[in-house]
């Protein structure tokens, strides 16, 4: 007979700080980050802004670091956390996820980090999870325990709970605004397809889009701005557009090859 259940685990102590553990680290980035320098007073940070970086350290034989904090939800311990990067690996990775316009900003998609060696021999290798819409359960985690990212450029708790401003969830923020492109407008159409029509339009050949504006204004509903085009003429313009455009563009690409000759 087991005194113990046999799957008993110990409560993990609460920890407001991200410690990568070796092996995998799985968590879904929720804030901006706030950046800039961190030294050490007697075993104790002491941040600077970006702007701000010391002349030299505390202790010469600890140089200044260059960090990143931002608000994370850390699956391994099902926490909010801050989560501090001053590893250039993981910085220049998440950097990177950023540029590629396959994945963008970190709020709508998990991120994990494979940890693996020690001190000198430690290696980080960090992969996107397929984007994926955040939990809500997150969301509520996330302003059940506010957060002021500033406040560690203080040396203060940012867990505290008389701040004026905490730090916003970026995720939630993100999300809204690209729902808010891809809900329909007055007309029915999506404001984001109509924003790459008028885009488009706007790389025609500009008689053909004189010409065009023109037809539309002499409808029997006038159209004054191609984002009011009436649902029923949506595809019909824009195959047209499409038309020109492609023609527009060859005859320009022609033109500079010429030029180069």
């Amino acid at each position: 007979m087991n005194f113990l259940p046999d799957n008993y685990e110990a409560p993990k102590t609460s920890n407001y700080y991200l410690k990568i553990q070796n092996g995998e680290n799985k968590i879904r980035i929720l804030s901006k980050p706030i950046i800039g320098w961190e030294d050490w007073d007697n075993n104790k940070p002491v941040r600077f802004t970006l702007e701000n970086k010391p002349e030299q350290s505390i202790n010469p034989e600890k140089p200044v670091k260059h960090f990143w904090a931002f608000i994370v939800y850390n699956y391994n311990e099902g926490e909010i956390q801050i989560m501090q990067v001053t590893q250039a690996t993981i910085r220049k990775a998440i950097e990177e996820l950023c540029k590629d316009s396959d994945w963008g900003a970190p709020f709508f998609y998990d991120i994990k980090i494979h940890k693996s060696g020690e001190k000198v021999n430690t290696k980080y290798v960090v992969n996107p999870v397929p984007h994926k819409t955040i939990d809500p359960y997150i969301v509520q985690a996330f302003h059940a325990r506010k957060c002021c990212l500033e406040a560690m450029f203080q040396n203060l708790d940012p867990f505290a709970l008389d701040y004026k401003c905490y730090t916003e969830c970026e995720a939630t923020k993100e999300i809204v605004k690209v729902l808010s492109s891809i809900q329909p407008c007055s007309n029915g159409i999506a404001k984001k397809d109509l924003d790459e029509l008028n885009e488009m339009l706007n790389k025609c050949d500009p008689i053909y889009k004189k010409e065009l504006m023109e037809s539309l204004k002499n409808m029997p509903t006038p159209v004054q701005n191609i984002c009011d085009i009436p649902a029923t003429l949506y595809e019909r313009v824009k195959k047209a557009i499409q038309i020109n455009y492609n023609k527009y563009q060859s005859l320009m690409n022609q033109q500079e090859l010429f030029e180069v000759f």
